[in-house]
């Protein structure tokens, strides 16, 4: 997908610092960032890590290698490839153990949410950054994904009590199941028009 993929970029930096200050991911651990663009967002603020990330958008792909140039086939220092976001990208490579993962979505972070949580090892204390639009198609059309990934529909009638408190009663109580026995240590939100930006520091 092209386009612009950040807005107000100084306020998704300011939620990731406030939540990485809980815990700072020490140097040689990885980052994984699918969505990842152009790159910048990594190169500023996990530049120190070894960084997975993918992207459907090739051209995206070519210029997140010049900003993160120490992310490449090595699995030792990360790799940036080209790959639906939705499965994991990284079967292939020897384990990494992961201390961030970053779900910077255009729409819909729960289902490569879910691929990672099956499939990457993860260290003890882990940082979680998404990007939730689900609530535009909710009131544009009607139709939202949920996110254990069930495709839903309703009224805006019948969908604005979802809407009105989509994150407090339905994502995050299902974020809270879903990575059980893990525990939230600390969460931070903010939203934009209809998007909603939120992450957390969970440990086990």
């Amino acid at each position: 997908m092209s386009g612009k993929q950040h807005v107000e970029f100084h306020r998704k930096v300011l939620m990731r610092q406030h939540l990485l200050r809980q815990w700072t991911p020490p140097l040689g651990t990885s980052a994984y960032v699918p969505f990842i663009g152009d790159g910048d967002l990594a190169a500023f603020l996990y530049g120190d890590l070894h960084v997975y990330g993918a992207d459907l958008d090739p051209d995206r792909i070519a210029t997140a290698e010049e900003a993160l140039p120490f992310a490449n086939v090595d699995a030792g220092a990360g790799a940036l490839r080209v790959a639906d976001c939705d499965s994991w990208p990284f079967a292939d490579l020897r384990p990494a153990r992961f201390s961030v993962a970053d779900f910077d979505a255009y729409a819909e972070p729960y289902a490569a949410f879910r691929a990672f949580w099956a499939r990457a090892e993860k260290h003890d204390r882990l940082v979680l950054f998404f990007t939730d639009g689900q609530r535009q198609a909710m009131m544009r059309v009607g139709k939202w994904t949920s996110p254990d990934g069930m495709k839903l529909e309703a009224t805006t009638e019948e969908s604005r009590p979802i809407f009105n408190s989509y994150l407090s009663k339905y994502i995050w109580p299902w974020f809270e199941d879903f990575v059980a026995p893990w525990r939230v240590v600390d969460r931070f939100r903010y939203s934009r028009g209809w998007m909603i930006y939120w992450g957390a520091v969970i440990e086990r």
